[in-house]
C-alpha cells in the first residue's frame, strides 16, 4: 500500500510547505498531495485557499486585517507574508512554496506529487503557462481532476502522466475513464466516511465500489487519520491511502 501526505505532513506541520514535504520524505511517504494556485503575476504557488489569510501572518506574527486573495498580489508580494506563524511559532519565517522549486524538490526525493483538483478553475492564460511548467515533469507530477471531460484535455497534453480522479463514480464515468486512460495511468479516489470527509457529496467507500473501481483503476482512500481507519482501507484492498500525517507508512509496516 502506498502512503500518500495530505498537503504534506499537515497534521504536525504547516500544510503546503517545504517543511511539511521534508517531513513526508523523511517519514517514508511515497507522494505528497498539494494545492497549486497563481499570483497576479502568473506565478504558480502552493496554496489551498482562494485567500491566504487563514494559513498567512504578517511578520509580526499578527492576524491580516484585510482578505487578500494570492491572485491580487504578486509572488514578491507573497513572499511578505509568514506561512509557518498560524501552524506554531516554531515554523515563524516560513514562506509561501514556490510550485517549480516543489517540483525540482520532488524529483531530488524521488517522490510522486499529486496536484490536486484546483488546477480545473484556471483561466486559460494560467492553464497554458501551468501546463508548460509540468511538461517537463511527467515524472514526477501528477494532475486530479473531478470530471471526465477534465481528463481528457489534459491526457491529450501529457501522453505520460498518470491521473487521479475523485468526482462521482459509477460504471458509465469508469468506462469513460478507461477509454481515454489504461488502468496502469489512473487512481480512482473514494472517500472513507469519517469525520474529514462529512462535507464530501459523492457516495463513500464501500466494498462493492471499491471492487468496481478495481475494474478499471487503481482504488485510492481518503482521508484516514486513525488505524482504525486504515485497517478498513485495507480490507477494501486500498492501493494507496490518503492521510493528513496522523497514520504514517511504519504503522503499516508493523502489520
Amino acid at each position: 500500500m502506498i502512503f500518500q501526505a495530505h498537503r504534506g505532513v499537515s497534521s504536525e506541520y504547516p500544510e503546503n510547505t517545504m517543511p511539511a514535504f521534508a517531513a513526508a520524505v523523511r517519514l517514508g511517504y511515497k507522494v505528497i498531495e498539494l494545492d497549486v494556485d497563481a499570483t497576479k503575476d502568473l506565478k504558480f504557488v502552493l496554496l489551498h485557499d482562494s485567500t491566504i489569510n487563514r494559513t498567512a501572518r504578517h511578520n509580526n506574527g499578527e492576524l491580516l486585517s484585510e482578505t487578500v486573495k494570492i491572485s491580487d498580489i504578486t509572488y514578491r508580494e507573497a513572499l511578505e507574508y509568514d506561512f509557518g506563524a498560524w501552524f506554531s511559532k516554531e515554523f515563524s519565517g516560513t514562506r509561501i512554496a514556490f510550485f517549480e522549486d516543489v517540483l525540482e524538490f520532488a524529483r531530488q526525493s524521488a517522490v510522486m506529487l499529486k496536484i490536486d483538483n484546483k488546477h480545473q478553475r484556471f483561466n486559460d492564460e494560467q492553464r497554458t503557462a501551468f501546463f508548460e511548467i509540468i511538461r517537463t515533469y511527467q515524472d514526477v507530477a501528477c494532475l486530479t481532476c473531478s470530471r471526465v471531460e477534465e481528463i481528457k484535455r489534459a491526457a491529450k497534453e501529457f501522453q505520460q502522466m498518470h491521473f487521479h480522479y475523485d468526482g462521482p463514480v459509477t460504471v458509465e464515468i469508469l468506462e469513460s475513464l478507461s477509454n481515454v486512460l489504461p488502468k496502469e495511468r489512473l487512481t480512482v479516489w473514494l472517500p472513507h466516511k469519517n469525520p474529514n470527509t462529512s462535507w464530501v457529496k459523492t457516495e463513500f467507500a464501500t466494498k462493492e465500489l471499491a471492487i468496481l473501481v478495481k475494474k478499471y483503476a487503481r482504488l485510492g482512500i481518503w482521508l484516514l487519520t486513525t488505524s482504525d481507519q486504515l485497517d478498513e482501507a485495507i480490507r477494501l484492498d486500498a492501493e494507496i491511502i490518503e492521510t493528513n500525517g496522523q497514520v504514517k507508512p511504519d504503522t503499516n509496516e508493523r502489520r
